[in-house]
């Protein structure tokens, strides 16, 4: 009996569990022949019971280069999503790729991964290439963010901040003079706080010795916001579907503007696998860049009720199963609707870990 090749999902945000589920959707459709391995840090079972094999990852980053090679041997293994530790794999690429993989870490350099990873330093790059982006001033300290605020202030703009590095949204705040004093403790979903109680915040914090985080000020822009989920193969921009985002209701688009400056973004960066790129439109209605992630997005999984199945897209891609004309096929299934997101409730999975020396399969 032949083994079956496989495709390994290493430990990702918030998306994996969506990420293999659609996978296993286009395994089915098409009747393709291949094994799905994922891994975590730690056992979640709720992501990956959506694999054929699980196993835990290593926490010490010296530790997975042999880990990865016991497990590529182990299942055949011909492809490799990195997730959420992209930049460490890339650095290990060449040991990896001697393995007889492919691997995918959201670019092939270094230097974008770091050009990703810092905000400021985003905008202001692809500024210079002549890409529109919002407009930033970095702050570490609380005097550098009361002068930022200061200046958006005098031309009018309602600033927010949020730091330089980060994922999810964290730290990011709306900066509006008319917020009562207790608006960030009683509504502190709708990230907005009067400035006087951050910089007291802050300087509280200086105060005390803590260290802030390099942050960026900008003008906060009506929106609404894009993010543009894609999959991009050295640069080559095969597939995207945009989500257009008005309050819990998505559109997903597959043309615009914003979808094009996202795409155009991506192509700029030479990125490489599954990948979203952030845009919002300016008070001009122009959309304008606010960052990349070199990684899928939290929301990647809605995007397959457009019809268009990205991570499906990248596995069997990745794994040699389809060429170019069947991916235009599969894009012809394009449907733009609007999507919502709803909360479900299900029993938690028993663990169905994965021993190297004696590997189960969690079906």
């Amino acid at each position: 009996m032949v083994c079956q090749p496989a495709i390994w999902f290493m430990e990702g945000v918030s998306s994996q569990k969506d990420i293999l589920a659609a996978v296993q959707q286009i395994r089915a459709a098409g009747d393709h022949a291949f094994r799905i391995i994922a891994s975590h840090r730690t056992d979640r079972p709720e992501i990956l019971s959506e694999a054929d094999y699980a196993y835990l990852e290593p926490a010490k980053s010296d530790e997975l280069l042999a880990f990865m090679k016991r497990v590529i041997e182990k299942h055949q293994v011909k492809a490799i999503h990195a997730g959420k530790r992209g930049m460490l794999l890339e650095k290990m690429r060449a040991p990896i790729e001697a393995l007889g993989v492919r691997l995918s870490t959201g670019a092939h350099s270094l230097d974008t991964f770091e050009l990703a990873d810092n905000k400021a330093r985003f905008s202001e790059e692809m500024a210079a290439r002549g890409f529109a982006s919002v407009p930033s001033v970095q702050a570490s300290r609380p005097t550098e963010v009361s002068d930022a605020i200061v200046q958006l202030e005098a031309a009018q703009q309602l600033p927010c901040i949020k730091p330089v590095t980060g994922i999810y949204g964290m730290g990011f705040w709306i900066l509006k003079r008319s917020a009562s004093q207790l608006q960030a403790l009683n509504n502190p979903d709708a990230r907005i706080i009067h400035p006087d109680i951050f910089l007291t915040a802050l300087t509280g914090a200086e105060t005390a010795g803590e260290t802030l985080p390099p942050q960026i000020v900008m003008p906060f822009l009506p929106g609404p916001e894009h993010s543009v989920d894609m999959l991009v193969e050295q640069g080559r921009v095969i597939a995207a579907v945009a989500r257009s985002k008005n309050g819990s209701v998505q559109s997903l688009e597959n043309q615009g503007s914003a979808y094009q400056l996202a795409v155009a973004c991506a192509e700029a960066l030479g990125a490489d696998g599954l990948i979203n790129v952030q845009t919002r439109n300016d008070h001009h209605g122009e959309p304008v860049l606010l960052e990349a992630n070199l990684r899928p997005s939290g929301g990647i999984g809605y995007t397959l009720h457009s019809g268009i199945n990205l991570a499906g897209l990248f596995a069997l891609r990745q794994l040699g199963l389809i060429n170019d004309d069947d991916t235009a096929a599969h894009l012809a299934n394009f449907s733009p609707l609007k999507v919502i997101s709803t909360h479900g409730v299900k029993p938690l999975p028993v663990s169905g870990l994965s021993a190297l020396d004696d590997v189960s399969t969690q079906k």
